[in-house]
């Protein structure tokens, strides 16, 4: 197959090996946008090694993220068989075989990027159904093995004391903490800091929008948002990574459901290079397109 060209703007990537979880947390990013189709097909590993090794990331790291990309059963053969050039980033729950893990990659398998705060293993901390003891520990055994790892605590209303007692676990054992927004509705009131406010306010409206991320789901299709992605929305998909003639584009896509987007993508955040005020994705509602 051909080599396939990111747009220049493309500013992340993620692909989603399986959306299985171990967790069942009520506040689920997953779930914001409607109830996350979890049990889904899954492609086998030499289509993900073929329509993976195919791109040209450029600088861009390849980030795994699910529901928890390690419950994919082919994980460590797709690790195994990317191109070594390919910069890794994980996003983990961390609940799997921490040893196996080590046993299986090596710290130089994963993005090397400089900045400080920049973690190419990033382990999400769910206060409500995680034991923090048993987090730091594996976080530990992963630093020791010089991974560059960090834990990343979620600042719902509900996790306020445990993160902060969290904090300072971290602080004391020289780990990486640091707070991420809470995204979405708790008790009446929206959370999170938004570039389009309106596309969360439960209201359809037609828009057309374009998006600086590649998101590919657990069945290889190329999708343009988080919910479509999550929801499985396969009529929205924009391709699949095992399509011959592939071609990923930065273009503006009609939409039908604007007011129900997922909060990931229109909330102000980083970009890769850890700079604020980032929004993934571009808006024009149907009503301003002409103007």
């Amino acid at each position: 197959m051909k080599t396939v060209k990111l747009p220049e703007r493309c500013n992340y990537i993620e692909t989603y090996l399986t959306l299985r979880c171990p967790l069942e947390c009520s506040y689920c990013i997953n779930n914001q946008s409607g109830k996350a189709a979890r049990e889904r097909a899954e492609l086998p590993v030499q289509q993900w090694v073929d329509g993976l090794n195919r791109i040209d990331f450029g600088n861009v790291p390849l980030t795994f993220g699910g529901g928890e990309p390690t419950f994919n059963r082919d994980f460590y053969t797709l690790m195994d068989r990317l191109r070594p050039d390919i910069h890794i980033d994980l996003l983990t729950n961390l609940q799997f075989d921490v040893d196996k893990f080590i046993s299986k990659l090596s710290p130089e398998r994963f993005n090397n990027c400089k900045l400080p705060a920049y973690k190419s293993i990033r382990v999400s901390y769910h206060a409500e159904t995680m034991d923090s003891s048993a987090l730091i520990k594996k976080v530990l055994k992963l630093q020791d093995k010089d991974f560059n790892v960090g834990i990343f605590g979620l600042n719902h209303p509900l996790n306020i004391q445990q993160n902060m007692e969290m904090a300072d676990m971290a602080c004391k054992n020289r780990i990486f903490f640091f707070i991420k927004d809470f995204l979405g509705e708790y008790n009446d009131k929206m959370f999170g800091f938004y570039n389009y406010p309106d596309a969360l306010d439960g209201i359809p409206k037609k828009a057309t929008c374009r998006t600086r991320e590649l998101l590919i789901g657990p069945e290889g299709n190329i999708y343009r948002c988080h919910r479509d992605l999550y929801l499985l929305d396969v009529d929205s998909a924009v391709a699949n990574i095992s399509d011959p003639d592939l071609k990923i584009e930065y273009i503006f896509r009609p939409c039908k459901n604007y007011g129900n987007c997922n909060p990931c993508d229109v909330k102000i955040k980083t970009n890769r290079f850890l700079q604020m005020g980032h929004c993934s994705v571009e808006i024009i509602e149907q009503d301003n397109v002409n103007k």
